[in-house]
């Protein structure tokens, strides 16, 4: 049986799909390099999304962190949040805004990115997806205990399903 998205997603179904292409990234502390990767965006009848994003090093495929979440619809129309688990001992908290098929996201106000004691220093992340005729583009901006806020990745997407 097949469920019905939830009303409250209604300005949310454009993201809904499985969504493959490459990236490139890169930080002032490391060499660029560039990256397949799969994302997909699913509902299963509640009033959030789910978002699963995987990547790996383009030719010899080795695998690169990943995310796993949820994105959901913000108490103010237009807003959202995304809530992401990254392996490497962060949660990020993000709110944003939606102005048509386009996403920005920032944990730099009311969001937050938390880690364990071993996890990575990253202290700040920033966001902006856009759908345009099946293609989505990104950006993810990322900051760290030593580094200003930068370009870390981004990348393009065609929906498969």
């Amino acid at each position: 049986m097949e469920l019905d998205v939830h009303p409250d997603l209604a300005a949310l179904t454009f993201l809904l799909g499985t969504w493959r292409g490459s990236g490139r990234g890169e930080y002032p502390t490391i060499d660029p390099f560039r990256y397949d990767e799969e994302v997909v965006v699913e509902h299963v009848g509640d009033p959030y999304l789910l978002f699963a994003q995987s990547s790996w090093l383009s030719g010899d495929h080795a695998p690169l962190p990943f995310e796993r979440g949820f994105l959901r619809p913000g108490t103010e129309p237009r807003e959202v949040e995304l809530c992401l688990a990254h392996p490497l001992g962060l949660t990020e908290i993000a709110h944003g805004t939606l102005e048509g098929t386009s996403i920005d996201l920032s944990t730099a106000s009311e969001g937050i990115v938390a880690r364990t004691r071993s996890g990575s220093a990253v202290t700040g992340l920033t966001r902006r997806y856009v759908v345009e005729n099946d293609v989505l583009t990104y950006q993810l901006f990322m900051a760290t205990e030593d580094t200003a806020i930068s370009l870390h990745l981004r990348g393009t997407l065609r929906r498969r399903s």
